[in-house]
């Protein structure tokens, strides 16, 4: 089986129908679909018992937060790559998973453009980056995980909302898992979820922990240097670098120094 689609669900009802809905009608067939409900009581359970018979495996009890039963979604996985679809969360046409899959993915990490409810876009980069993890993350919904990285690197359980980012950059940079970028957008994210709703200042210490051990102090103030943060001077070339017209800017700052340099020696 090539794909696990794990949906972890607490007391949104409504939003879990969407996500269940989006799934079942893709053209794309060779995946399960697995629930993790935290016990919710709001009518989830009624709307887990219509839809069951499009479920490989769903499981209602009490767990220890999000990143707890994402962990007990991948135990229950049985395809090649996971991927998180947390209720509310929605593949964005009957197509999503035909078109990603036609692409051939065969890293470890496998990522596609993810849209938002306020109708903008996150676009994931051809090449991870450490600039890339210091400011942000790959987005969950719309990324493929091998299965046997989510085993040998489960999420962090001690986070409330920063798992999946601490996940990335220890797999990523630390492990140096292979990452991949596949065209087009996969998934569209519900906003009104906890990781939008909730600011958590242990989640901000402990990621900027995992930073620090896993990339050296001197590493992260040189690349801040080189990435023009400390002064103008570097900022300047920095920019430069990915102007259209960085050639014709080269040249007549050659042109600038050579005049300056023959005028000093008259």
């Amino acid at each position: 089986m090539k794909l696990s689609i794990i949906t972890i669900n607490y007391n949104n009802r409504d939003g879990l129908k969407k996500t269940i809905e989006s799934i079942i009608h893709q053209t794309f067939k060779d995946f399960e679909h697995i629930i993790i409900d935290g016990g919710s009581n709001d009518g989830s359970i009624e709307v887990i018992h219509q839809y069951e018979d499009h479920f490989a495996y769903w499981v209602a009890e009490k767990d220890k937060g999000i990143y707890n039963a994402m962990n007990k979604g991948t135990q229950a996985a049985q395809g090649e790559y996971c991927l998180f679809l947390n209720s509310g969360d929605i593949l964005v046409n009957n197509e999503a998973l035909q078109k990603a899959f036609q692409q051939n993915p065969t890293a470890d990490i496998v990522s596609s453009d993810l849209d938002f409810s306020d109708h903008t876009t996150l676009h994931v980069p051809e090449e991870v980056t450490l600039e890339y993890f210091i400011k942000g993350s790959l987005p969950h919904p719309s990324t493929f995980i091998h299965k046997k990285v989510l085993e040998i690197y489960p999420y962090d359980e001690r986070y409330k909302i920063m798992a999946d980012r601490d996940f990335f950059l220890h797999a990523l940079v630390q492990y140096n898992v292979s990452y991949q970028r596949i065209k087009g957008t996969l998934s569209l994210f519900d906003q009104t979820g906890i990781s939008t709703t909730t600011k958590c200042q242990k989640d901000q210490e402990l990621l900027l922990h995992a930073i620090q051990d896993i990339i050296p102090p001197r590493v992260i103030e040189d690349y801040d240097i080189f990435m023009g943060k400390r002064d103008k001077y570097h900022k300047l070339f920095y920019m430069l670098s990915f102007s259209k017209h960085r050639y014709l800017v080269y040249k007549f700052v050659s042109i600038i120094t050579k005049i300056i340099y023959r005028k000093s020696l008259c």
